[in-house]
Formats: structure tokens, sequence, C-alpha cells
């Protein structure tokens, strides 16, 4: 028992862990610069693919179908995931800052 609470402690602690995106040699200013621009790649797919629906408060409802597209949630988790794709394209991981970093 006593080592599964130690465990769940564990997770529990990494789990507040603050996390960055790293890459060697690169600095906190060049790493914002290609996030900003994946950023910038990630939403422009996103209204490539849903158009209006990108921006929109809400997916439009049709009173027999129901949602007739896709919700924000889903556009935005795949335009996370768009993100993360073009940083580790860019040789990017994600990790936590040692302690005492950017203090």
């Amino acid at each position: 028992m006593r080592n599964a609470a130690s465990l769940f402690f564990a997770i529990a602690l990494a789990a507040c862990a603050d996390v960055h995106w790293q890459k060697p040699g690169a600095d906190e200013a060049e790493t914002a610069r290609e996030l900003s621009a994946c950023r910038k790649l990630a939403h422009e797919k996103m209204q490539r693919m849903w158009g209006a629906a990108a921006d929109a408060p809400r997916a439009e409802i049709s009173p027999v179908f129901g949602p007739t597209g896709p919700s924000q949630a889903d556009i935005r988790i795949q335009e996370t995931q768009a993100v993360t794709v073009c940083m580790r394209e860019k040789g990017y991981a994600l990790g936590s800052a040692p302690a005492g970093a950017g203090k």
C-alpha cells in the first residue's frame, strides 16, 4: 500500500511540472518564434480544412441531424496536434524545465 501511495504521489507531482518545448542549441526567443510560426500554420490549416467553422463560435445544428460540423473543441484539438507535429519536425521535444530555470 505504501508503494502505491508513493507512486501516486510521484505521478501527481510530475503532472505539476512545468513543460516547455526544448531543442538543443535553441534559445528562448528562437523557440518562441518557431512556436508562433507553427501555431499560425496550424490555424491556417484548420481554416483550409473547416472554412468558417474554424473561427465560428459553434457548429451549426440541424433540427433533423444534429451538429453538421466539428465542434470548436474538435478543431482546437486538431490544431494543437498540428502544432505538435510542426514543432517535432523542427527538432523540438516537450520536456520539463530544470529547477530554477527561467527565474
